[in-house]
């Protein structure tokens, strides 16, 4: 299908693509093979080199042009891909693709912390304590913007640890760092770095590199701010430390992992019928490690295979890219949070979860993550990847 635009237009439509792509989330070696498609669609021939903080396109006719942007680092905003990836299936794309208002996106954000506590395990008054600490990240949100966000990482993880740590004085059953590992969930990079992964095994090493700095990043920022928060209420005296008790049932663990895939559907801007889609991968991600072996690294990497081939088909189906279903039964699975509670029980020599050496074996369940992914993709890619008109 032919345009009858200027090439101008035309060069412009391409770079506008490329961009929402990119600031939708998707990867950088997603983002090159979906504008050249595009681009190939308008009869148009590109070069283009991807990521997470650049693009540079180079058109080749009617004479060579080369066009570098820098870029912001991308955040997920599922609704804003889907859209874009229309255009390549022929489809109308929506410029302005619906988003939950403020108080949706308040209410996903406090429901998240909960969500998490009763998915490990916990009493039912740390769940109580957990909302308003999720209330206490939307509001930290709000407030850093521009400039500023950079440190909303660091002052969620310190107002939020020092509250626990005071509370523990009067409440001395609190689970201390799972309250505080709850209140930082929402940043804690586990797809960042699993993207990360991803790209240097594809060996496109700058958009690696960069994805990982990214990532530990905010981990030490997170790290600062929980250690920081906690040493300063360690100053009123020390706090009783109690064993780890389990009140949640099993029908509320089910209850909790739909909240938290809507919160984290919500959240990323999905629409809510992509949220219900994607359940299954978030099921999977939750339980699927415990379902088919008692080893982690093993159970991981059946996951990792399952729900990449879950979020394959239903792209197909849907016509949209993978990562819509993907995303939910990843950010479950993917160790990010258990990055912290390695470190966590390594610096205070604390449990956090009854789970013996999780943080030794985050390493290799990364790996397990990434082979997972790999070996989808080589085996089952080229016949299960949406098919796009000018591919």
């Amino acid at each position: 299908m032919k345009l009858d635009r200027t090439t101008e237009q035309v060069q412009q439509d391409i770079l506008t693509f490329s961009d929402r792509l990119h600031q939708s989330g998707c990867a950088p070696y997603s983002v090159a093979k979906y504008t050249q498609a595009y681009a190939k669609r308008h009869d148009i021939d590109i070069s283009i080199d991807v990521t997470p903080t650049k693009i540079i396109t180079i058109f080749e006719q009617p004479t060579q042009k080369v066009v570098m942007q820098t870029k912001a680092p991308p955040s997920v905003n599922l609704q804003t891909l889907v859209s874009t990836l229309k255009s390549l299936s022929l489809k109308p794309c929506d410029k302005n693709p619906a988003q939950y208002s403020s108080w949706v996106l308040c209410l996903a954000n406090v429901l998240l912390p909960p969500c998490y506590l009763m998915l490990v395990g916990t009493t039912y008054f740390a769940v109580g304590i957990s909302a308003i600490l999720g209330l206490i990240a939307w509001l930290t949100q709000i407030t850093f913007t521009g400039r500023r966000a950079i440190l909303t990482e660091f002052f969620v993880a310190l107002i939020s640890s020092l509250l626990v740590g005071l509370l523990t004085f009067y409440v001395p059953q609190l689970p201390v760092l799972a309250l505080c590992i709850s209140s930082i969930v929402l940043f804690i990079p586990g797809l960042t770095v699993t993207n990360a992964l991803a790209s240097l095994a594809l060996n496109d090493f700058r958009s690696g590199i960069e994805f990982m700095a990214q990532s530990t990043l905010i981990v030490i920022k997170i790290l600062i701010g929980v250690i920081l928060g906690l040493s300063l209420s360690s100053l009123a005296g020390d706090a009783t430390t109690v064993p780890f008790v389990n009140e949640i049932p099993l029908s509320l663990h089910i209850l909790a992992l739909i909240g938290i895939s809507v919160a984290i559907g919500i959240i990323f801007n999905a629409s809510m019928k992509d949220i219900i889609i994607g359940l299954p991968a978030a099921a999977i991600g939750m339980w699927g490690p415990h379902w088919f072996t008692s080893d982690w690294v093993v159970g991981t990497w059946i996951s990792t295979i399952l729900i990449t081939l879950y979020g394959l088909l239903a792209g197909r189906i849907r016509k949209v890219a993978a990562l819509v279903y993907i995303i939910q039964g990843i950010i479950i699975l993917v160790p990010g949070s258990r990055i912290i509670v390695g470190a966590s029980e390594s610096f205070f020599a604390t449990a956090i979860l009854p789970i013996p050496n999780i943080g030794l074996s985050a390493l290799l369940m990364f790996s397990a993550i990434v082979a997972g992914q790999i070996m989808v993709y080589s085996i089952f890619g080229d016949q299960l990847l949406v098919r796009y008109k000018g591919e």
